[in-house]
């Protein structure tokens, strides 16, 4: 299914770039690198933005996302808002406290310490925590069904730092929040977002060596051509001191600093199944790639934007159009002030 296409009517209206990105992909997830960097915002955008009657938006979550007050700072939070038509998933116990009349379409045992998931549709406009399922697999269900229900395109919130929603196995685009409660440096807020970009953003491996990885099971393996061979279970397990030089290498699994670390060869190519499942550091990747390596996904991602969140939940603020300046030249997606994007 294609993305929406904007009448000139809309167009009128000043539909935000954002907006319309996220507007051509079926399912977008909204990632954060950290804590209160603006995702909940970032959403209320898009809700607003993308919903309508004869187009339907379902929204859901991994974990908790809603809340009125941060559990960390005790701050108050945006919460979520839905528009009438929306269609949602969220628990038992937070859809009952939802304020706003809805028609429940379906209950499924996707549970969680909230309760089973409810898949309902939004009879007016009102406010409600999200909690989805915190299972990907689960998570990956929640939208097709939303899908199946009617929704034309499905948004994803992701839960602290977690990028698993972001999977190309769940989302078929990434908005990636970023912002002050990374850091009170700007030049660490450009230095931990690039590196997180690359992650994201690591190219995919040709179709032929896709197709044999695809079969292969957990454990990390060598694949030369049809030719493949397990060395061991797990990253965590396996030997160093391997020579792997000009050799393709599988890791089915998470791939941490220390397991690149022992795969550093010259040539060697490290392959894992998507972003999600890499957990290496900025460093550590340099120091690999000085080495020789390089490092490619069996699925790649589409990073469709960066959000920039220039106040912290601590109070200070950042001069938000220099830190865009900067991440702008860094990085090859755009990136937006999510409170100018509000405020339009």
């Amino acid at each position: 299914m294609t993305g929406r296409r904007f009448s000139s009517s809309r167009k009128s209206e000043k539909v935000s770039r954002l907006i319309e990105l996220a507007s051509l992909h079926p399912v977008v997830s909204i990632v954060g690198m950290e804590k209160n960097t603006g995702k909940t915002v970032v959403l209320n955008h898009l809700i607003k933005g993308l919903s309508g009657e004869s187009d339907v938006t379902g929204i859901t979550s991994v974990g908790l996302e809603g809340e009125r007050y941060d559990q960390v700072y005790l701050t108050e939070k945006p919460e979520i808002t839905l528009r009438r038509g929306n269609l949602f998933a969220t628990s038992e116990k937070d859809f009952r406290s939802r304020r706003f009349p809805a028609t429940v379409l379906d209950v499924r045992e996707f549970r969680s310490p909230l309760g089973r998931t409810v898949f309902a549709r939004a009879r007016s406009d009102g406010k409600i925590i999200i909690s989805g399922p915190s299972i990907v697999d689960y998570l990956s269900q929640t939208v097709r069904l939303l899908r199946e229900f009617g929704a034309r395109r499905v948004l994803v919130d992701s839960s602290t730092s977690r990028l698993s929603p972001g999977s190309p196995a769940v989302a078929d685009a990434i908005i990636l929040a970023t912002g002050a409660a990374l850091s009170i440096s700007p030049g660490e807020i450009v230095r931990r977002t690039i590196h997180q970009v690359k992650i994201i953003t690591l190219p995919g491996v040709e179709k032929e060596a896709g197709d044999i990885m695809e079969g292969l099971g957990n454990g990390v393996w060598t694949v030369d051509g049809p030719e493949v061979k397990l060395l061991a279970v797990s990253s965590l397990s396996m030997e160093s001191g391997l020579d792997l030089s000009g050799r393709t290498v599988y890791v089915n699994g998470s791939l941490t600093s220390r397991a690149l670390g022992k795969l550093a060869a010259p040539g060697v190519r490290v392959v894992v199944r998507d972003f999600s499942r890499i957990f290496v550091d900025e460093e550590s990747l340099r120091s690999f790639q000085r080495h020789g390596g390089s490092v490619n996904v069996l699925h790649s991602a589409r990073l469709l934007a960066v959000t920039l969140n220039p106040v912290s939940p601590s109070g200070y603020s950042l001069r938000s159009g220099q830190l865009k300046e900067t991440l702008e030249r860094f990085l090859p997606v755009p990136v937006f002030n999510i409170l100018e994007e509000e405020d339009r």
